[in-house]
């Protein structure tokens, strides 16, 4: 027994000390990355923009970056990446850029965003050069922008049209036993279709077909304006999905420039800045380049504030990942502060809970009238997304933003046979009054239960529609025909009035400073990210759960993950984006 209690001992002694020194090795990584010294950039340098792995919003700096190798893909800020591209521009040090990626896991408005940068870029006479080793499509896309595209002599280019898809729920809750009772409004409103439907209704096929097709055509337009290619020509690329193993044929097409090696690149990217090739060239990754640059001297006085909505929109507190209070808090502290004389939102949210959607729709109403406020749209500005966005002055929107979906819904599944059927468990219950049971999900709603319901969600649906006319200048009428839960591109929103231009966030940023009437500003984002030492923490307890969260992001597994994650969010009256939507 004694032996027994001293190797329990040791073990305890032995986990003890191995968490302390973790943390002295991630508290010394932390400390020197805070204390590294900003080394000056050397003339005639390439600025690398490796973009495999993850782009997000908004990405915290990670100072644990590259101690955990390759097992975790790299996660990127949107705004970092379009921070440091416009800052290279005036760079005189910085003489091009060179991009590397073969596959990127984001969205194709943020790729529109990323391209804009590039092409942006490249009129300062600066070079912009891509190599892959192997091209996913919307890396191709991005890779457009740049002056000329190298890929591997064994690599392939995947070049196919989009395809949206959607995950169905029916038969699996048929097979548990669970009744998914249903209360909506909008001819459109197809949020729900995934739990009583096994295919798209007729209106969901429309919509969606409309959406994937504006998206295209989006897509073949930069590229025949970059490349030079008719679109006729792009889409018989297309549809012959030849490029897969046929590389040389995209290059006699004229999709891609050079078929080389890594060498022979290098070799290319030497010659152009003059360098002998016994000789490495000066180079500057993402992170460094980020440490390098100065600050840019600001005014303490004009501030543009930029608000991050990013997520579902749910009750209570949001984070990263979803929008909650802390959006509603940071509009109104905007409001409040004088130094602070226009508002930039940055919405990317498909929408959710209808109340927390009106109380941030509130703030944004109460501050537009204090200072100019403008909200720029990422890839979603949906349902709910829009509910915030339609009281700002002014709204700016990529051309394939998903928008619109007005319309609310909600869902109270039934589970009496499920626990009975499945598992053996049954429910009894007594009651003060004759509907003190409403909203069980232990028994089905009566008739006029759900007619109450119902009649929640048409007052929802119509304060929705009344906030849209108020806020576009339109009648009810007018909303209401566009409404119905249809979703709309940024290019197709535009031409029925509910976005006021097509642009990014930088575009969005200038619009506030002229109506702030502004020249000179600084831009501070909120909500603030995390300091070190929070992150250190939640490094400590969280790195094998992000970890595994972002490996699943780029695998194929990640759309059914993200599928649960939004079905156990559907608490309340939603105004949500009318699909879990995967377009690959």
């Amino acid at each position: 027994m004694k032996s027994f209690f001293k190797a329990v001992l040791a073990t305890i002694v032995g986990i003890l000390f191995l968490w302390i020194l973790l943390f002295i090795t991630f508290l010394s990584i932390g400390i020197a990355s805070l204390t590294s010294t900003h080394t000056p950039i050397k003339s005639n340098s390439v600025l690398v923009l490796n973009l495999n792995g993850i782009i997000n919003e908004r990405a915290p700096d990670n100072p644990f970056e590259n101690f955990y190798g390759n097992t975790n893909p790299k996660v990127l800020g949107l705004n970092t990446l379009l921070s440091i591209i416009k800052k290279a521009e005036k760079d005189n040090n910085i003489k091009g850029i060179s991009l590397y990626a073969n596959y990127i896991e984001t969205d194709y408005a943020s790729l529109d965003e990323l391209r804009q940068s590039l092409l942006h870029f490249r009129k300062t006479g600066k070079f912009v050069y891509s190599y892959s080793d192997n091209m996913s499509q919307n890396v191709y896309y991005l890779a457009t922008a740049c002056d000329s595209i190298f890929i591997h002599p064994q690599g392939n280019v995947e070049f196919k049209g989009l395809m949206a898809e959607v995950l169905f729920f029916n038969k699996l809750l048929k097979k548990l036993d669970i009744d998914a009772q249903i209360i909506r409004h909008g001819e459109f409103k197809s949020a729900v279709e995934p739990f009583i439907m096994d295919k798209m209704s007729k209106a969901n096929r429309e919509q969606m077909q409309m959406y994937v097709e504006s998206t295209w055509n989006n897509i073949c337009q930069g590229i025949n304006e970059s490349r030079g290619i008719e679109i006729e020509t792009i889409n018989r690329i297309a549809d012959s999905i030849l490029f897969l193993y046929n590389t040389p044929l995209a290059l006699h097409e004229n999709f891609i420039d050079v078929i080389a090696y890594r060498d022979e690149y290098e070799a290319f990217l030497k010659k152009k800045l003059q360098v002998d090739a016994s000789r490495d060239y000066n180079s500057i990754s993402i992170k460094d380049y980020k440490k390098s640059i100065l600050k840019e001297q600001t005014s303490p006085h004009n501030k543009i504030a930029v608000i991050y909505a990013n997520g579902n929109i749910i009750d209570g507190q949001g984070d990263y990942e979803n929008i909650g209070f802390e959006i509603a808090d940071e509009i109104k502290k905007a409001r409040e502060e004088k130094s602070i004389k226009a508002v930039v939102i940055r919405i990317n949210s498909g929408g959710g809970s209808a109340l927390m959607s009106d109380i941030i729709w509130r703030e944004v109403d109460l501050t537009k009238k204090v200072k100019p406020v403008v909200v720029s749209m990422g890839n979603y500005a949906a349902s709910g997304g829009y509910y915030i966005a339609c009281a700002a002055d002014f709204i700016v929107a990529q051309p394939s933003t998903l928008t619109g979906s007005i319309g609310a819904f909600g869902i109270i599944p039934n589970v009496e046979k499920f626990l009975s059927n499945k598992i053996g468990i049954t429910t009894d219950y007594v009651k003060t009054n004759q509907h003190a049971d409403v909203i069980s999900i232990t028994h089905p709603m009566n008739n006029y239960q759900k007619v109450v319901l119902q009649k929640g969600i048409e007052s929802v649906y119509m304060t929705f529609v009344q906030h849209v006319a108020e806020g576009r200048d339109m009648s009810v009428e007018e909303v209401d025909s566009i409404a119905q839960g249809r979703i709309w591109t940024g290019t197709d929103a535009y031409k029925i009035g509910l976005v006021d231009t097509l642009g990014g966030l930088d575009l969005a940023i200038r619009i506030a400073a002229k109506k702030a009437n502004m020249k000179n500003y600084s831009v501070v984002e909120k909500p603030v990210l995390k300091e070190f030492f929070e992150q250190l923490t939640e490094s400590l307890m969280e790195t094998s759960i992000s970890n595994k969260l972002n490996f699943l992001k780029i695998n194929k597994v990640y759309p059914y993950y993200e599928c649960w994650e939004q079905i156990n969010q559907l608490n309340g009256i939603q105004t949500r984006l009318p699909f879990i939507l995967t377009i690959k």
